[in-house]
């Protein structure tokens, strides 16, 4: 079948990615770039993906083809730095970042970044030449715990000892629980020969972090030092309790175990750790599908984000929970027609209607009416119909639909999975008032712009919110579309606007709501 959307595939992909339909958004990648093979966007997103799942060297593959097209976006040389640091490829990191940080002077992070590679890459001077980045980034107003950190370890390696405390101890000013920071500043400490310093300083790092084996070998080293075996090779152990199969660790251990007379067991942790060392693979998070699944809430877990969401500050879920919408209607359905009606003065199906036939549609049609619920909409809806299709999550509401005799297919499913299973079925769709549960919407455009016929009408309504996306309101506990958002997914998945009215929809205390009415077609092929 011929596709009519003249559709903004990058768009709907980044559009899937920041709603964490992953294997989506890559599927819009890549369609995108049989479309069009040098499209530089789709091959760094395609980068930024796999490094979000760890898959670096797929990243990397990505990244430099996207750099290779535009070799001065300095956000495409950062991202391929990132994942050239975290593959190991510190040389192409470092090359990476220095080319960001000449396209882009005034970003901090990237200095900051620089200065991991160059720490990671260890060459002659690399240390000099990070401790330069970290100041310069400290300069571009940069003021964070990990940054002085970093410094201070970047000044050690330089044989700064007395610098580098001054900079771990900002660090632990700014937050006293970065064990990392007390490890290091143990570390300076050691190199002036100051051992109560250090042992009191790695103490503390453990006290804050318990599994953190590097402050336990450190602990271990200096029993070594103190000629105290047995306990160091009790404190080599919890720092591998921490970090099973460490080459080092298991190495050191080794090394204590043989001072101590036994020569087995120091045998079997040295092939442990040559084992372990040629096993050692940069972690991945699996496939871009399995990342998605890791991120992706359970329903009791999208329950409690709705929850939260209504009650403080939290980013708002992308929907509220269906389980959570079908019990309200259920219980809502008896008297749902004359609240509607009476009290909050509703007349979006006489509206909606109204719009609908300003677009001119063609007639008979086969229509399908979106979170029907009673069937409001059904007698406005009928006299145009061949078939006239209702879904809602709420039984309750679809057993009120059924009375009245209009419908001719009625299902109680979610309206998404109801689309997508009815490609190219209906010349009109419509959705009044039932997008107000959803913040996402990118899935409701995509999946009606496959639903209706070449021609296909697609009429909604929503509350109105500012903004540039959409806001979970705190009374009503509904979602509220900023139309710029609503122009955008239109425009991304190739409908042509009709119509796109602000309109009162109905009436809560005694105040007009103000609602976004919208009339969308598809294109003819």
């Amino acid at each position: 079948m011929i596709d009519p959307m003249p559709q903004d595939h990058l768009q709907i992909g980044l559009e899937h990615h920041r709603n964490g339909r992953l294997t989506q958004a890559q599927s819009s990648y890549r369609t995108l770039l049989q479309i069009e093979p040098g499209n530089a966007d789709a091959m760094h997103w395609l980068g930024v993906l796999h490094s979000q799942a760890g898959q670096w060297d797929e990243a990397v593959h990505w990244l430099e083809q996207a750099v290779a097209v535009r070799p001065g976006e300095a956000a495409f040389l950062h991202n391929l730095g990132q994942a050239a640091l975290n593959s190991g490829r510190f040389h192409q990191a470092v090359a990476a970042f220095e080319a960001a940080a000449v396209f882009d002077r005034e970003r901090a992070d990237l200095r900051y970044f620089l200065a991991l590679a160059l720490l990671s890459r260890g060459a002659a001077d690399d240390a000099e030449e990070a401790v330069i980045a970290l100041r310069q980034a400290g300069l571009l107003d940069m003021d964070s715990p990990d940054l002085h950190r970093q410094l201070g370890a970047a000044l050690l390696a330089t044989h700064l000892p007395d610098e580098a405390m001054t900079s771990l101890r900002t660090a632990i000013e700014k937050d006293p629980n970065d064990s990392p920071a007390r490890y290091l500043l143990a570390v300076a400490h050691r190199k002036k020969g100051e051992t109560n310093e250090v042992r009191k300083n790695l103490l503390k790092a453990l006290e804050i972090d318990p599994a953190f084996s590097r402050g336990w070998c450190a602990l271990a080293g200096l029993e070594m030092d103190g000629e105290n075996y047995a306990h160091a090779i009790a404190l080599y152990r919890r720092a591998l309790a921490a970090k099973p199969d460490d080459p080092a660790t298991l190495n050191a251990l080794g090394q204590a175990l043989l001072l101590t007379g036994k020569p087995e067991e120091s045998m079997t942790a040295m092939r442990q750790a040559v084992r372990a060392s040629r096993g050692q693979t940069v972690s991945a998070v699996g496939t871009i599908a399995d990342l998605e699944r890791k991120i992706t809430p359970d329903q009791t877990g999208a329950e409690l984000h709705y929850t939260l969401a209504t009650v403080t500050n939290l980013t708002p879920p992308a929907r509220i929970p269906s389980v959570l919408l079908a019990d309200l209607f259920d219980r809502y359905a008896d008297g749902f027609d004359e609240h509607l009606r009476d009290k909050l003065q509703y007349r979006m199906p006489e509206m909606i209607a109204d719009a609908i036939a300003a677009a001119e549609p063609t007639r008979p049609m086969d229509i399908l009416d979106l979170g029907c619920g009673t069937g409001l909409c059904a007698p406005l809806l009928r006299p145009w119909a061949s078939v006239l299709c209702g879904v809602d999550l709420s039984a309750a509401m679809i057993e009120q639909a059924k009375a009245r005799n209009l419908y001719d297919r009625l299902e109680i499913a979610d309206l998404v999975t109801a689309m997508t299973a009815s490609e190219r079925c209906f010349d009109l769709i419509v959705a009044a008032d039932v997008l107000i549960y959803l913040g996402d919407l990118s899935p409701v455009f995509e999946s009606a712009a496959r639903c209706l016929r070449p021609g296909g009408l697609f009429a909604y309504s929503v509350e109105a919110g500012g903004g540039e996306r959409y806001h979970l309101q705190g009374k009503s506990f509904r979602f509220a579309h900023a139309k710029p958002y609503l122009r955008k997914l239109a425009a991304m998945y190739g409908f042509q606007e009709e119509s796109f009215d602000l309109v009162a929809g109905r009436v809560e205390a005694n105040q007009p709501v103000a609602t976004f009415m919208a009339v969308l077609r598809l294109p003819l092929i």
